[in-house]
């Protein structure tokens, strides 16, 4: 089948790779250039983690760790960073809780520990004697930028054709024929993908979809001292605290600190044309005050920050689907700043459907449009 996949960031590259590996005649549209800073998909590092608080998410990580193993291994380069994995707070946080269950319910190795015991393993880290931690040694960082390049440079490979600096203006169905229209001219697809992140509103208007874009924050501070400390040799693991809503990662090679960011939603963006504004300074303060106390070894110096977007749903659900009145056309969004973990399972899932292959057996039906309109 001739098929279109629009924009090439964690999920559309995958998809393309996926399609072009299985023989369709794959094509990919990127309104920017591959690996571009303007969306969610870019950077030197994403948590990877089956620490969640709900089963099936745990359940679509191990399906996603098999796929991003196999990326790694076809793309000969080093994507995935293992060095473990700390989900603390509260002892009676329920998201804490109820992570460790779905950890047991997947029967997943994990320890749990208390404050005097992190900071033996992980000396970097303060917990105070009201917190546990859940500690899962496969949790780490995906090179996001690479993830993404690595995944369109094999779909080239596979014979896929990729238009970068292509915007698509519309999708539509017209005798019972899918058209792409962009910028270059106007095309005729058997199926159409559409992975457009926080652009999707603007693709299908009439669906009202509940998305929300919203203006996000990462900030590197300084390492003071004990450099050893943080180092992604498991000494210092990938990192979230859940009752502060804070998230980090080690030392990532490439970058000169460590990174932390909240988690929250920051503010709406209503003009995704209109350059980001830098990262604010009563935001670094926050960090900063964080990490003073979380992290005694850490400075107050800022080595590098940077914005980037979420597109959230409004349960932080995704969203996969074919659209309703167009029965050529499929979509994956929503992914609420959670999702570059999934994107290589998202793409093979998407791809899988528009193909009508039933091959993936979990039920995916929580993430139909319907649920959210």
């Amino acid at each position: 089948m001739k098929i279109a996949v629009i924009g090439l960031g964690g999920t559309g590259s995958a998809a393309l790779r996926f399609l072009a590996q299985s023989g369709h005649n794959a094509v990919g549209y990127e309104q920017f250039h591959i690996g571009h800073a303007h969306g969610s998909s870019h950077g030197e590092s994403r948590i990877i983690r089956y620490t969640y608080p709900d089963v099936l998410y745990t359940q679509m990580m191990s399906d996603s760790y098999k796929l991003w193993f196999d990326l790694e291994k076809e793309a000969e380069e080093e994507l995935f960073i293992r060095c473990g994995g700390l989900y603390f707070g509260d002892k009676n946080d329920r998201d804490v809780l109820a992570t460790e269950q779905a950890l047991i319910d997947s029967n997943l190795p994990y320890e749990r520990l208390n404050a005097e015991q992190v900071k033996e393993k992980h000396p970097a880290f303060h917990l105070y004697p009201h917190e546990i931690a859940i500690f899962q040694k496969d949790s780490g960082f995906l090179r996001a930028t690479r993830c993404v390049e690595a995944n369109v440079r094999l779909a080239k490979k596979y014979g896929a054709i990729v238009h970068e600096n292509t915007k698509v203006q519309e999708v539509y169905t017209r005798d019972n024929k899918t058209f792409v229209r962009s910028n270059s001219g106007e095309e005729e697809y058997d199926r159409v993908i559409v992975t457009a992140g926080p652009w999707m509103s603007s693709l299908f208007k009439s669906l009202d979809l509940p998305l929300v874009t919203t203006r996000q924050q990462i900030v590197y501070l300084n390492i003071n001292d004990h450099n050893e400390y943080f180092q992604a040799n498991g000494t210092f693991p990938v990192w979230i605290d859940s009752t502060d809503n804070l998230y980090g990662f080690p030392n990532d090679g490439q970058i000169t600190g460590i990174k932390l960011a909240y988690h929250h939603c920051g503010e709406v963006i209503s003009d995704l044309g209109a350059e980001r504004a830098p990262v604010d300074e009563s935001y670094i303060e926050e960090i900063r005050g964080y990490a003073k106390k979380r992290f005694p070894n850490l400075g107050s110096d800022v080595t590098y920050s940077q914005t980037c977007v979420y597109t959230n749903t409004p349960n932080a659900d995704f969203i996969i689907d074919r659209v309703p009145n167009q029965s050529n056309v499929f979509l994956v969004s929503g992914c609420s700043g959670h999702g570059f973990k999934f994107t290589v399972l998202l793409g093979k899932i998407i791809s899988m459907m528009a193909t009508d292959d039933n091959g993936y057996k979990r039920d995916l039906s929580r993430f139909k449009i319907s649920n959210f309109l």
